[in-house]
């Protein structure tokens, strides 16, 4: 009997127990549930009222629908961004961002804000005005002819902490240390800090000293044509006690908007995201800070969630920052800030209402004087270090102001396209067809327990068939990429390229592969690899040829297994130094390309890796980096006739002929709201830009769509043989290359893709709007428009209907 009593406790306890667990675990499914059941009830409404969507008769369900499918798409996406705030130690500084989530306001119980800072005017041209507050040194910009007024610290809720109005009333910020911990503060933070400013043709310097610190810089403001310069000249810059300058954000509050205005924060994440500016929104504690260009890989703790002295665990995937542009737009006016210096060193910081308690949305530039790290050492553990010694040039931001229908995202992406056309020669198209981009994966090295086996994928003869097939189909528009075609293939012997591999045609091969794709009209580019050679090759020197950690040695750089984002020892690669890379290896094959009188070569990393090289011996920054990569480009344009890199940075914008793999997408952080095709607005009939091979995309039909709505080429990565051969090698990302598998599908989407770009592929994106829920529309500067649906269901947006997952193609809106 006893027994059985303790039986019956023990079943009691654990029935406790699960329905304690079932309790806390439906109390964090609540969020989630809530989202769905108002997704579920918008959609029940919409089926009820038709059988195709009415976005103008459904319009208060439809914003339900909104609403819910964010906060399920958010619920869903756990990212989370690599810094918070990194508010101050002042009393009441950092608080819970509870206050994001604040109830909206009525238009009749909007809170009392503050005064705004008038100043005393400083300079004027010929449309702006400057006024300087000589108590904060912020700035006020009037535009003389619609009066309109941007604020470097715009009003806010009179309720606001006094500590934080100071923090908003800041005209820089500064970050520093002392040794191990970055600490923040600001200008006005401590009375013995020094603020004083004199004229300057067409402005204002502002000096800034932080007397408890020992740090002070200068800001130079000037009126421009379009608005206002920010400068901050780096002989400024003096450290005069044991603090040292870590960044400086310049006018951080700069055209910040309160919660109830309406329109976005926009951040150049991959293709470009918004920030909805809006009175209620998810709770959030960590804000968006990321680095232009992506982190220095050289600085391992900028990318990586954890360090041991062997082991790395990398951040999640995300999408770089490929365009130094950031901006907001509310109630008619916005702006767009470009950093012309000191990009290449630099953060983009975004902040939704809420943060600090400080219910302002804004977005601002962080440029860096110092990156930081961690070393190991013995068995002290992790010591975090940083550069001795800053990274020199001036900084500078351009900030264009917008006013009514240009002050939209699509508005900054044409002002930023109109910079690039002035400053970094980006010219119109003049090939008006568009090109099916193929890239072809010709050999690689398998490691078998005993030796090396070369696996020949795609000779150079098998080449010769595609194209003969392609060209008997009506296809004779094509663009030819070869991956894999050297010595040992994929990883061979880089940095070295030549010979060709013997197993796939040898050298006469390729030689007669460039002459007939010649012949048939056929571009043909090989790609390279100078930057990231696989260590095994044996062609280089680690400890000559790679660049330099902050432990003064050479910096090993691995893949990543997918599952568990854990470093592969197996697969180690090294970063190689850039002055060597154009010195030496650049130098001594670069005529064997011109032999061959192919049309280009796909310069490999160079259009989406930027990095430094901390060998005391050669030290290098990464605007070095940048300007040795653009001499490599132009010089293989200028020599070989062609130059193509992956996913684009804006420093090579005017430097090559083609873009593969641009950004499609944005990071899916949980406070950006949405993915807009800013990129391809900047770029779109100017540079040729292809999507990610179609055959390894996760949903072919979504993209197709994606590629409809962004302009962007269709490519595909295959070889002639089956994908089955490639087991056991390091290719172990193309999953699906079969060239035959995909021949049908490849000429299918070009064609289909062909409707709109024939007309198209040469014209500027002007308009990019999103109809519905689910509906978008582009449209062309000659009138041509595009419409897709991504819904599931058929659709209807401006008397037009689309069917689901389908598009239109309009002439004149018609």
């Amino acid at each position: 009997m006893r027994s059985k009593i303790k039986e019956w406790l023990v079943y009691g306890l654990i029935v406790v127990l699960l329905l304690g667990s079932s309790s806390i675990y439906l109390n964090a499914m609540e969020g989630e549930a809530d989202a769905e059941h108002a997704s579920r009830a918008a959609d029940a409404a919409a089926e009820a009222s038709a059988e195709i969507e009415q976005p103008a008769a459904s319009e208060s369900a439809e914003a339900a629908a909104d609403e819910a499918s964010m906060q399920s798409e958010d619920a869903a996406k756990s990212e989370a961004s690599e810094e918070s705030s990194g508010a101050d130690s002042d009393a009441g500084a950092e608080t819970s961002p509870a206050a994001a989530t604040s109830a909206a306001h009525s238009e009749d119980a909007l809170p009392e804000l503050t005064e705004p800072l008038i100043g005393k005017k400083a300079a004027e041209n010929e449309r702006f005005e400057l006024y300087v507050d000589e108590a904060t040194l912020n700035v006020r910009i009037v535009d003389k002819q619609t009066k309109r007024e941007w604020h470097g610290a715009p009003p806010m809720d009179v309720n606001t902490p006094p500590n934080n109005v100071k923090f908003v009333q800041a005209p820089v910020h500064i970050k520093y240390t002392q040794g191990t911990e970055t600490s923040q503060t600001y200008s006005l933070q401590d009375s013995e800090n020094e603020m004083t400013m004199e004229l300057i043709d067409g402005g204002v310097r502002a000096h800034f000293t932080f007397a408890n610190h020992g740090i002070s810089f200068a800001v130079e403001y000037e009126l421009t044509e379009k608005g206002l310069a920010a400068t901050i000249p780096f002989e400024s810059v003096q450290e005069q006690g044991t603090s040292r300058l870590v960044s400086i954000e310049v006018l951080p509050f700069f055209h910040a908007a309160l919660p109830w205005q309406e329109g976005a924060v926009f951040v150049p994440d991959g293709s470009g995201a918004l920030m909805h500016i809006k009175p209620q929104r998810m709770q959030n504690f960590n804000t968006y800070s990321e680095y232009i260009y992506g982190s220095d890989p050289v600085f391992l703790r900028s990318s990586h969630e954890m360090l041991y002295p062997e082991w790395r665990l990398a951040m999640n995937p995300k999408e770089k920052i490929a365009l130094p542009v950031y901006g907001l737009y509310a109630d008619g006016t916005g702006f767009l800030g470009i950093v012309t210096e000191g990009d290449h060193d630099a953060k983009i910081n975004a902040i939704p209402a809420g943060i600090r308690n400080i219910q302002l949305y804004r977005v601002s530039a962080e440029f860096i004087y110092r990156n930081d790290d961690i070393i190991f050492i013995g068995n002290s553990g992790e010591i975090p270090l940083y550069q001795g010694r800053m990274i020199g040039g001036d900084r500078r931001i351009e900030f264009i102001l917008l006013q009514d229908e240009d002050a939209h995202y699509v508005g900054m992406a044409e002002a930023y396209r109109q910079h690039l056309i002035e400053h970094q020669g980006l010219e119109r198209l003049v090939e008006p067809e568009m090109p099916l981009q193929l890239h072809i994966f010709a050999g690689i090295l398998r490691y078998d327990v005993l030796g090396k086996t070369f696996i020949p994928m795609t000779t150079f003869e098998q080449v010769k068939a595609m194209i003969d097939e392609y060209h008997s189909r009506g296809i004779k528009r094509l663009e030819i990429t070869i991956d894999g075609w050297t010595k040992n293939g994929v990883y061979g012997t880089q940095p070295k390229h030549f010979p060709a591999a013997s197993q796939l045609g040898g050298y006469k091969g390729l030689e007669e592969l460039a002459a007939y794709a010649q012949e048939r009209g056929v571009k043909l580019y090989l790609k390279a690899n100078y930057v990231r050679p696989f260590e095994d090759t044996g062609s280089y020197k680690a400890k000559r040829d790679a660049v330099y950690g902050i432990k003064k040695e050479p910096q090993a750089s691995y893949n990543y297994y997918v599952s568990s984002r854990f470093n592969n020892f197996s697969e180690l690669f090294h970063l190689l130094k850039p002055k060597r890379v154009f010195d030496h290896h650049i130098a001594k094959e670069l005529n064997q390309y011109v032999k061959l009188d192919i049309s280009g070569v796909h310069l490999q990393y160079m259009g989406d890796t930027l990095y430094s090289d901390q060998d005391p011996r050669n030290w290098t920054t990464r605007e070095e980096t940048k300007r040795i990569w653009l001499q490599v480009l132009d010089l293989f344009r200028e020599e070989v006739g062609g130059a193509a890199v992956d996913y684009g940075h804006a420093y090579v914008l005017g430097h090559v002929d083609r873009i593969d793999k641009i950004p499609m997408d944005h990071s899916h952080f949980t406070y950006l709201d949405e993915a807009v095709p800013f990129y391809q607005i900047v770029l779109h009939g100017y540079i040729p830009y292809s999507a990610a091979p179609t055959n390894l995309e996760d949903d072919p039909r979504v993209m197709f769509l994606r590629k409809l709505e962004y302009g962007a080429m269709p490519s595909y990565e295959l070889t002639y043989e089956p994908t089955q051969r490639l087991q056991r090698t390091m290719a172990d990302g193309l999953f699906s290359s079969e060239w035959k598998l995909w021949f049908e599908s490849s000429i299918e989407e070009y064609r289909k893709l062909m409707e709109l770009y024939e007309a198209t592929y040469d014209q500027p994106i002007t308009a990019h709007e999103r109809l519905s829920r689910w509906v978008y529309r582009t449209t062309y500067a000659n009138g041509i428009q595009v419409m897709v649906n991504y819904g599931h269901r058929p659709a209807e947006a401006d008397g037009h209907r689309i069917d689901a997952y389908g598009y239109l193609i309009l002439e004149g809106g018609r």
